[in-house]
């Protein structure tokens, strides 16, 4: 009883940090390079997340091309002073695409925050955000504002598809267009925190068997150790027997009962270590899911 209260304690308190870790909460928000594209979705986000703490990510894609003398050259053919002047001026106006941003939201009396991420692939910059700050919530464009309908239910974007498909199973995602929610993908928390109270259910269950399988193994070895002595002890007064009476029966009736006594010991139950490793595989099997669940992002990178 003692044990089933002190987890249930246990438990109640994991759920009140994961309510107070989900109250501090940043909603990431991935946009694009051009504001005026995409105010309509930040004013849903500002509309629909009141009281959230808000960062505004934009993934930054260096220069490939590099415009020199009318033209653009690839970047590997053009003087690397030069490469890295152009790309530090870009970077720079990303920078002032992130400020806009944030006045836009104090205009609507939001505090938010800007991240820049700076990646050639801007669905693996989000992944990447993802997984390094250990995202909750994300929302971003389900596709561009002129494919949007009324009867639009899929995603569109390629980056939409790409993330929906390999971010971390831990993040809940919305994807909106033209300021309308389009597609939800879920978070599965309550997949992983199954698998975990499995595993360590079956961990618990395999000590607990193992902790018993040793104590009937020691049983087992000091019954055997008491049954030598007293053979030995037995087969020491049958000799001063035989050597009283002088009779080779007596000699082969005690060499009969020896055999006997020596296979007298129950033999071992096959299904006894069938159980520990049927326990053990499927511990082995729920580590595996588990860590599938966490690092299914990963997959596609």
């Amino acid at each position: 009883m003692d044990f089933e209260g002190a987890k249930k304690h246990n438990m109640e308190e994991e759920e009140e940090e994961e309510e107070e870790a989900v109250m501090d909460e940043r909603i990431y928000v991935a946009l694009g390079r051009e504001p005026a594209k995409n105010k309509s979705n930040l004013s849903w986000v500002l509309d629909n997340c009141q009281g959230c703490k808000i960062c505004i990510l934009l993934v930054h894609r260096p220069a490939q091309m590099i415009p020199l003398l009318g033209t653009k050259f690839d970047a590997a053919t053009v003087d690397e002073e030069l490469v890295r002047a152009y790309r530090e001026k870009q970077k720079a106006k990303t920078d002032k695409i992130l400020d806009e941003y944030l006045r836009i939201c104090l205009r609507k009396g939001v505090q938010a925050e800007k991240l820049c991420v700076e990646m050639n692939s801007i669905e693996k910059g989000i992944l990447q955000t993802i997984s390094e700050n250990k995202v909750r919530k994300f929302i971003m464009g389900a596709a561009s504002d002129n494919h949007y309908s009324t009867k639009m239910e899929d995603l569109r974007s390629r980056k939409a598809i790409f993330v929906c498909k390999h971010a971390s199973v831990t993040c809940h995602i919305r994807f909106i267009c033209k300021g309308y929610l389009i597609h939800t993908r879920e978070a599965r928390m309550d997949e992983v925190r199954a698998l975990s109270t499995l595993l360590s259910d079956f961990q618990r269950l395999v000590s607990h068997h193992s902790d018993q399988e040793s104590g009937v193994s020691k049983r087992n070895s000091e019954e055997e150790e008491e049954e030598e002595r007293a053979s030995r002890t037995s087969s020491s007064r049958s000799a001063s027997t035989i050597s009283y009476f002088g009779g080779s029966e007596a000699s082969s009736s005690v060499s009969v009962l020896e055999e006997k006594s020596n296979h007298s010991s129950p033999p071992s139950l096959p299904c006894t270590g069938m159980g520990l490793g049927m326990i053990t595989f499927l511990i082995n099997s729920t580590k595996l899911w588990q860590r599938l669940a966490i690092q299914n992002h990963k997959h596609g990178q």
